[in-house]
């Protein structure tokens, strides 16, 4: 049976009405167990996304609300995130997206997406 913590119910996030917004319900941890660390994200509940990180165009192919992978990109891109690099916070969606069993269609494209789309915006 696929994994995904209940997403499509959209139990975890709230739409904020008249707005672009969702809002995170409940607080979550997401534990990193990566080269030998062990690290946790907390996502307080109240925390605010608009999932500006995903590209419009993957938006067309794939519902942002879906997973939670999402909401964990977003934070990480967030004035909350002051420890990871833009580089490791897509690592952890792509990470993330495997651990909630997307296709690897969808985590692939995800990840060119956005890698691709802050590379062209902000290519210095």
């Amino acid at each position: 049976m696929k994994f995904t913590v209940a997403m499509k119910q959209n139990w975890l996030l709230k739409k904020i009405p008249n707005t672009k917004y969702f809002e995170v319900r409940e607080s979550f941890i997401w534990l990193l167990d990566y080269s030998n660390k062990k690290e946790k994200i907390i996502i307080l509940k109240w925390f605010k996304t608009d999932f500006w990180t995903i590209p419009r165009l993957l938006r067309i192919f794939f519902n942002p609300t879906r997973y939670i992978s999402y909401v964990l990109h977003d934070w990480g891109y967030s004035k909350y995130n002051v420890k990871y690099s833009r580089k490791q916070i897509d690592l952890m969606l792509l990470e993330a997206l495997n651990v909630e069993w997307a296709s690897m269609i969808e985590k692939s494209l995800v990840y060119l997406g956005v890698r691709m789309f802050w590379w062209i915006k902000y290519k210095k």
